[in-house]
């Protein structure tokens, strides 16, 4: 009998405890993480930023709800509140329902939650780099290439592509998105799990187990973003804004670089606390002077730091007003190639580096999907020809020493010259699962547009007139039915400095590309 008892209590015991893991780790957890306030920038924890945006998206009766989904091809071609104010006299309303990476995989894993939004239309930036072209090159081609990579050969892949073998590897994918990939393993684990679950059991038990945690806990699935949104908060409440990824605070009128780099001098509108100035700034040197004027040019602050690193500056401005608007100059030109030689091909000229929400009393919440205009953008569509190739070539292709990594972007290049040499179209997984997706949402009464989103003309051209690619474009074109609609935004993209690379589109462009898909957005939804 009192062995009856103690298996008893086991049971009870067991039972009790998994439904209190279940309660904190369903509840509790999922209520906490996204209940606190989000401060993370552009382009920072990803999953994490996603997650909580698109819980946050709800249309009214009256809006016409779309949503712009893609990778960051999408991200960086499209900004939502330029598009919201052009589409608001006929009650359009844009949001981003996007991350970095995302394929038409995710897409088709996402269709149920997208249309459980129940926008009006679905409007996908698709770019043949989200079809993830990784796996056509083989182990021993990537090989090739990295030793070519570590000597710095640039623009010879042809001499190690085998044009034998244009098998795409639907077997290495499955075995890196089981293992490796984030959005299966973090985003949507359980769907993926029961669509794929013999692929996954192939490669490897512990592969299964891993996925089938995640798809069990939330804190399993959570942990290498679960402190994100607290350390943001720690960092912009409790500490000086000295630790970030990217620029939040006032736009200096000369522009700002996005990771907070100011030009040697330059004029911002500062907001005050009380008449007081209180900000951080670093200085790459020692023995830099730093003079700061007031509107009526006064000098208000001038010292020279014997030490570099970072450094708090406090002043009274005379005014005692909420805002003012202050000249700032350091006596250091700082290279960006000492700095940083990865960020850009050709050198660019800072001063001192402002602390993340210099000159803003406000710590914002809910701007990680708001793109801020970055003198990285700008100094790209001031360049020439030449000064762009050059740029380009360094950023993108060049060799910067042992401890840089080869970029996925190189992976890319060899792929489309890969495919150029096809003599016909093929498709794979990932152009099949765009089409599924796309017919669920028709199913549900969705519009769906479908915009090819245009690629530098460097790289494009490797592969633009191949028998792949026309049948590609012809792909796109008869994927869905009545409430399908194709654009081709290529040809609206002619200009490479409209690039920051092989497909992202810089500011200046995306403001472009915003207004373009806007219109297209109208059209669609106006349509009789």
């Amino acid at each position: 009998m009192n062995q009856k008892k103690l298996k008893f209590k086991i049971i009870y015991l067991s039972i009790l405890f998994i439904a209190l893991f279940s309660l904190i780790d369903r509840v509790v957890l999922d209520n906490l993480l996204f209940g606190f306030p989000n401060e993370l920038e552009w382009d920072t924890s990803p999953w994490f930023n996603f997650l909580e945006k698109r819980r946050r998206i709800q249309f009214s009766e009256n809006e016409k709800g779309t949503l712009i989904v893609g990778s960051s091809v999408a991200l960086y071609s499209s900004l939502p509140e330029r598009m919201n104010e052009r589409l608001k006299g006929a009650s359009i309303r844009t949001e981003f329902y996007s991350h970095p990476a995302l394929t038409p995989s995710d897409f088709y894993f996402y269709k149920e939650d997208i249309a459980s939004k129940q926008p009006k239309l679905v409007f996908f930036v698709l770019n043949p780099a989200d079809l993830q072209l990784d796996f056509l090159i083989t182990e021993k081609e990537s090989e090739d290439r990295l030793a070519q990579y570590k000597q710095n050969l640039l623009y010879q892949e042809k001499s190690i592509i085998d044009f034998q073998n244009l098998e795409y590897s639907e077997k290495v994918l499955d075995d890196v998105s089981a293992k490796t990939r984030h959005q299966n393993r973090m985003i949507y684990p359980a769907q993926y799990l029961r669509e794929k679950y013999e692929s996954i059991l192939k490669t490897g038990k512990s592969a299964f187990l891993s996925i089938l945690s995640r798809s069990l806990f939330l804190v399993v699935r959570y942990r290498s973003f679960l402190y994100d949104p607290m350390d943001a908060w720690i960092e912009n409440h409790l500490r000086s804004g000295r630790s970030y990824h990217y620029y939040t605070g006032i736009i200096p009128e000369e522009g700002i670089y996005l990771r907070g780099w100011a030009k040697p001098e330059f004029s911002i509108d500062c907001e005050l606390k009380n008449g007081v100035f209180e900000e951080s700034v670093f200085f790459q040197e020692k023995g830099t002077t730093l003079r700061i004027w007031g509107e009526g040019k006064p000098i208000l602050f001038d010292k020279t730091f014997p030490k570099s690193g970072w450094h708090t500056i406090k002043f009274n401005v005379p005014e005692k007003s909420d805002k003012t608007k202050l000249r700032i100059a350091s006596d250091k030109k700082i290279s960006s190639l000492q700095v940083d030689s990865r960020i850009f091909g050709t050198e660019e000229i800072y001063g001192i580096r402002l602390s993340q929400n210099f000159c803003r009393n406000e710590i914002r919440k809910h701007i990680s999907y708001i793109r801020i205009p970055g003198l990285d953008d700008s100094r790209i569509s001031n360049m020439d020809d030449v000064t762009y190739s050059k740029d380009y070539t360094e950023r993108i292709y060049g060799y910067k020493g042992e401890s840089s990594k080869m970029s996925r972007l190189v992976t890319l290049r060899m792929a489309k010259i890969k495919l150029a040499s096809s003599p016909k179209f093929f498709v794979w997984s990932e152009l099949e699962y765009l089409k599924k997706a796309v017919e669920y949402l028709e199913s549900q009464g969705i519009q769906v547009v479908l915009v090819n989103s245009p690629e530098n003309p460097f790289e494009r051209e490797v592969y633009e007139t191949s028998p792949w690619y026309k049948g590609y474009i012809s792909y796109l074109e008869n994927l869905g039915k009545d409430k399908y609609t194709f654009k081709n935004a290529v040809s609206d993209f002619k200009d490479k400095k409209s690039f920051l690379d092989p497909h992202h589109l810089t500011y200046q462009a995306s403001e472009k590309s915003s207004d373009l898909f806007a219109d297209w957005i109208l059209e669609t939804l106006t349509e009789k």
